[in-house]
């Protein structure tokens, strides 16, 4: 309405509101919420007044102004939703019974009319106990499906749910009348970080959430999110974008001649200077070092290894869009059907990637070290000396991996997490 719509809305008083905001002449009062022009006011007054057709009382609380006339001119279920959540019936005290919220439009002149012509019922819970275990408001625009809630009292809306088809995906002006009323509610229940995963199919959306205030916290092939911090007044503690690569370089040592894998590469700064260098490769989203430093040897040069240790690791920053760069060394084994062919005189096959790969030769360590870029970087010439020792130290390979050895480096634990299913890959130093 633009005029003004009014709502009854009898309750058990909320501690957190002060005492004089309460009406002292009856145990029945109520609060008027009057939403005009944008501005929601609430009213204290009496079951007399409420009697005599004509509430007065001073107004006691204004919670927002609009910004927009499309929230002057919000409907009568978002008016109940906002009024509860001001007055306490969302973070009430008191969980022992439900409040019935009962609305109902009129002007002025005439008060308010018993004649209800909506009613929510919202269960009381505490402040803790949403943030335990959140119950959807079933007066938010979003379907519960829609919508995740985390430990820190922030919000998750996957626009994904809703364009499973075509009929329930919304437009860009019911997106943008969605996202406004759940801002304001989502503001009365103190929420902070509100996050939103918007499809590409899609991305005619943004425009909506930015325009709400929403800014851009990373984006993948198919999707991108958005974040907005709620709390005025205090700088946002919702985290950054993925800041980090990871990396992999892959050290093998052939079993007899003592002499490590490289490769040289068609394209890029390496193949610019000639330079032989240990297969590599970034990890795959999800992929655990170990696993990432295995596969970019079998695509590089056709060999199945097993991973050992980390030797050592590198990090860098101001890469590609500013990100910063983690690079583990890691120590891998050839699998144990090359030894049997060696013993049996065969040779180890190697394999380039024909579209990334020119050459793949088990080369001299000392030479590897040598090149005249490696011997110009001490960065280089420590991370290649810190791959020498290992080498020298060698790789028992009729070893089962149990036993010790002489070698340092951090080797890989695959283990349960415990308090929730799955497990994590932990990296730790085989003298400890």
């Amino acid at each position: 309405p633009t005029s003004a719509t009014h709502c009854a809305l009898p309750l058990r008083h909320n501690s957190q509101f002060p005492q004089s905001n309460r009406s002292s002449s009856s145990p029945t009062s109520c609060y008027i919420v009057t939403m005009k022009t944008g501005l929601l006011l609430f009213q204290s007054i009496t079951s007399s007044a409420l009697r005599s057709g004509r509430p007065t009382g001073t107004v006691r609380q204004f919670t927002r102004k609009s910004s927009s006339v499309n929230h002057a001119r919000t409907g009568a279920a978002f008016l109940a939703s906002a009024a509860a959540a001001g007055v306490g019936l969302v973070g009430a005290n008191r969980a022992d019974a439900p409040a019935t919220l009962a609305m109902c439009s009129n002007d002025e002149s005439r008060g308010v009319s018993p004649t209800a012509v909506a009613a929510v019922t919202i269960q009381r819970k505490s402040i803790d106990e949403l943030d335990k275990n959140p119950e959807h408001n079933p007066l938010l625009p979003f379907p519960e499906s829609s919508l995740r809630y985390d430990t820190y009292n922030g919000v998750t809306i996957d626009i994904t749910t809703l364009t499973a088809t075509k009929e329930t995906a919304p437009s860009k002006d019911a997106f943008d009348d969605m996202l406004g009323k759940a801002l304001d509610i989502w503001k009365l229940e103190k929420r902070k970080g509100i996050w939103i995963k918007i499809p590409t199919s899609h991305s005619h959306l943004i425009a909506s959430a930015t325009q709400h205030g929403f800014d851009f916290q990373h984006a993948e092939p198919g999707y991108c999110v958005l974040t907005k911090w709620l709390p005025k007044g205090s700088a946002s503690r919702l985290p950054n974008g993925p800041t980090h690569q990871v990396g992999i370089g892959a050290l093998v040592i052939h079993p007899v001649t003592g002499k490590m894998l490289a490769v040289q590469e068609r394209s890029g700064p390496a193949a610019k200077h000639k330079l032989w260098k240990m297969p590599t490769g970034l990890t795959d989203p999800g992929e655990d070092v170990a696993v990432a430093a295995v596969r970019e040897l079998k695509e590089e040069t056709g060999l199945d290894c097993v991973f050992d240790r980390i030797i050592c690791f590198r990090q860098s920053h101001g890469g590609l869009f500013n990100r910063s760069d983690m690079f583990f060394v890691c120590l891998c084994k050839l699998a144990p059907k090359y030894e049997e062919m060696l013993k049996q005189g065969g040779e180890i096959e190697l394999l380039p990637q024909e579209e990334e790969i020119l050459m793949a030769e088990f080369i001299d360590m000392q030479d590897y070290a040598e090149q005249s870029l490696w011997k110009e970087s001490p960065l280089y010439k420590e991370m290649n000396g810190a791959m020498l020792r290992a080498a020298r130290k060698g790789i028992d390979y009729s070893s089962s991996g149990d036993d010790e050895d002489e070698s340092h480096g951090f080797i890989e634990k695959n283990l349960p997490v415990g308090f929730r299913p799955g497990s994590n890959a932990i990296y730790v130093s085989s003298k400890l």
